[in-house]
């Protein structure tokens, strides 16, 4: 049985593209379960004033963090695990148990449990 509330991947590219607009589905923040462990996707920085600057020169725009466990359900803390520049490089990026973000993200198994 799916889990998982996106139908398509351009569903969830369409929802962040770096704008906070939530009468147009535009969010910065997902919060997703994936295989039993909680994770947040976050537009820019979200403990920085100053969003990252990537070795090569680019800005990060997008943030994977893995919830710290035992942390508050009300104010949870989270590890970064990466940053990307584009949504082509989030796709790719392989830090959720070495699998590409685009099946994580897809994965009939992935719980969306909030978007901000």
């Amino acid at each position: 049985m799916r889990k998982n509330e996106y139908k398509s991947l351009e569903e969830f590219t369409s929802q962040y593209v770096g704008e906070w607009w939530p009468t147009r589905e535009h969010w910065l923040g997902l919060d997703f379960s994936y295989h039993g462990t909680e994770y947040r996707l976050h537009t820019w920085s979200m403990y920085n004033k100053e969003n990252t600057v990537l070795p090569d020169g680019r800005v990060a725009m997008f943030g994977i963090y893995k919830k710290i466990e035992g942390s508050s359900d009300v104010h949870p803390d989270y590890e970064l695990l990466g940053e990307y520049a584009d949504m082509h490089d989030l796709l790719e990026s392989r830090v959720i148990e070495r699998t590409p973000f685009a099946e994580v993200i897809m994965d009939d198994d992935t719980v969306l449990l909030g978007q901000d």
